[in-house]
């Protein structure tokens, strides 16, 4: 049985827009365009949420659990293939897919356990690993630290034209809360001369706004409005996996300053689409900024070229997600195996 004759569910729970949003989003539109029947599941309805109008105004379909019992039902009716994206959903939809003889494949997204009960859930979604027939993680970090051997599988975007037209801010794109690092960035870009834009929202934008008067605070927005605005984007977060922003920016030809972490070092050629800096060394990423900002515009194109090029063979949807396809298969082979053998 070919995997277009399976229905694939992309389980997750979500509050708002974030790097596993875009990725369901990325993914459920490529297997649309492939004839593959997808449908992105949310295990709660948390009310208006940009990504269920993005899958709608791309034909996706999706639903919201009323209970979670309905997922058990749900997978007896139809060969049924769970791919889960977040810890909630991972815990879950593994126990589901146990009970229920229904292939699972998992994907591990996020480079940071969190605090308190965050990292108990953490912990849970990790030693729980072991009921997928499938997992991928996006970075190598993640990948030593699970319990069982996953396929390194990078995230990806669509593929897009290099635009013409270059941004002069350096920005922060991204929530701000402490694993993320906005005062970090907020310290590294004093005393500069270039604008120094903020793209999103969180706990820590009143304390940020009050104490860095030279940021310009956007909050949450739609960014495809905003990326011509942007020269080089900073990630300065203190764990990260591979964060699509990165990608988002470089398909675009914006170079990425970033903390070397996660899965950055081997998406960031230093110095030729970007610049790689020590963890937490603001004074280095200071330096780093106002080199970008004396570049010739010959040079800034030049490095644009090379960002652009390099997602766009690498990191893009047309050669990212047949590799998933792949292990899809390989999931479903996996547990027809062990039914065969019980």
């Amino acid at each position: 049985m070919s995997v277009h004759d399976w229905v694939i569910y992309q389980l997750l729970d979500s509050r708002g827009p974030g790097g596993i949003e875009t990725h369901v989003l990325n993914l459920s539109c490529w297997l649309n365009d492939h004839g593959y029947r997808n449908e992105v599941i949310f295990l709660k309805d948390h009310g208006a949420h940009p990504l269920k109008d993005a899958l709608s105004a791309q034909g996706v379909h999706w639903r919201c659990l009323e209970r979670y019992s309905d997922l058990g039902h749900l997978v007896t009716h139809t060969p049924s293939l769970l791919c889960t994206h977040g810890y909630k959903a991972g815990i879950l939809g593994r126990l589901v897919g146990r009970f229920n003889r229904t292939p699972v494949v998992s994907t591990y997204h996020s480079g940071d356990r969190g605090r308190g009960k965050l990292r108990i859930y953490s912990w849970l979604d990790e030693i729980t690993a072991l009921f997928a027939d499938r997992v991928i993680s996006v970075s190598a970090e993640i990948s030593a630290r699970l319990p069982v051997s996953s396929q390194q599988i990078v995230n990806f975007i669509s593929s897009q034209k290099l635009p013409h037209q270059r941004g002069k801010a350096v920005a922060f794109v991204g929530r701000l809360s402490e694993e993320k690092g906005p005062e970090s960035f907020a310290r590294a870009t004093l005393n500069l001369e270039t604008p120094c834009h903020v793209y999103g929202d969180g706990p820590l934008r009143d304390e940020l706004q009050s104490a860095y008067k030279h940021l310009r605070f956007f909050g949450h927005v739609d960014m495809q409005t905003h990326w011509p605005e942007i020269g080089l984007l900073c990630i300065t977060s203190s764990y990260e996996g591979l964060p699509l922003v990165a990608l988002e920016a470089m398909v675009r030809g914006i170079p990425v300053a970033s903390y070397a972490i996660g899965g950055l070092p081997e998406l960031i050629e230093d110095q030729r689409t970007g610049w790689l800096v020590p963890p937490r060394d603001e004074t280095t990423l200071n330096k780093t900024i106002q080199l970008w900002s004396l570049k010739s515009p010959t040079d800034k194109a030049a490095m644009a070229v090379a960002a652009h090029h390099h997602i766009a063979r690498h990191y893009s949807d047309d050669s990212v997600c047949p590799k998933i396809i792949a292990l899809y298969k390989q999931a479903i082979q996996h547990k027809g195996a062990l039914l065969a053998g019980l």
